[in-house]
């Protein structure tokens, strides 16, 4: 049992939530919730190193408890006081775990010839990344990019919102010169995206894969190396005022169309 906020290895946990260099580093994050815990432990690729409850909390329902117990996964019993500084929820289930981040093959997930794919770059907000990642794996997506400049998919706002489609949708980081190099040898056919003087979406070519859809910034549109390295753009067109639509909106409704021609 650890009863004490102060302990070290309560400030551990609270790192792992909080600063995306600390989970980098330790190529682990910290996922919190009985819907989240148990995706974690129902996915054969998925590494959880430890599994972390508060039975004043969690109640009688200790079925998460006993799976991580069955597979010899290290459990630590705290106070609710300890676990309501670890979580990151004003009203915590009081179960959380410790996750590997998933590892992808690049080669895998940019070679399928059928593949979409989306691009972040330069999202900085936590929130249309974690709506990013919920379309992309509800569409049927074959991969997130992320690129410098784009909020850590394993923040804890990002890990709150997306649950199991964290897990089980390929999430690769790139620095852009890398990741156009490779698009350049994979022949993905990148996409830009644009408010005005594109493709329609509903007459763009979504047959033709694989194909990157690139999806840049509200503020600041894509990088220029990205809109350089873009032969096509596909628009979404707006019979109201707004300038532009919000970006993961943007792309949700871009992904579906895709999926659906």
């Amino acid at each position: 049992m650890l009863s004490s906020p102060q302990n070290q290895r309560v400030k551990d946990y609270v790192e792992l939530r909080t600063d995306g260099n600390v989970r980098r580093e330790r190529n682990r994050f910290l996922l919190e919730g009985r819907r989240a815990v148990a995706a974690a432990l129902s996915l054969p690729h998925v590494l959880v190193h430890e599994l972390i409850f508060a039975d004043h909390l969690l109640g009688d329902d200790l079925c998460l408890v006993e799976q991580a117990r069955a597979r010899d996964i290290s459990l630590t019993r705290v106070s609710k006081d300890v676990f309501k500084k670890i979580a990151d929820v004003m009203t915590p289930q009081g179960i959380a775990a410790v996750v590997g981040m998933p590892e992808w093959n690049a080669d895998e997930v940019l070679g399928r010839r059928d593949a979409l794919l989306v691009v972040a770059c330069g999202i900085q907000d936590p929130g249309n990344v974690g709506t990013l990642i919920r379309s992309c794996e509800a569409a049927g997506a074959a991969g997130l990019v992320t690129l410098e400049g784009t909020a850590d998919p394993f923040n804890a706002k990002v890990v709150r919102a997306t649950a199991a489609g964290l897990l089980a949708l390929p999430i690769l980081r790139f620095k852009t010169d890398g990741f156009l190099t490779l698009a350049a040898q994979r022949s993905l056919r990148l996409v830009a995206t644009a408010a005005q003087g594109g493709v329609p979406h509903r007459g763009f070519d979504w047959r033709t894969r694989p194909l990157a859809l690139c999806i840049g910034s509200e503020g600041a549109g894509l990088p220029p190396a990205v809109a350089a390295a873009c032969r096509e753009t596909v628009t979404i067109p707006m019979k109201g005022k707004a300038e532009s639509l919000n970006a993961a909106v943007a792309a949700s409704i871009l992904l579906f169309e895709a999926q659906a021609c």
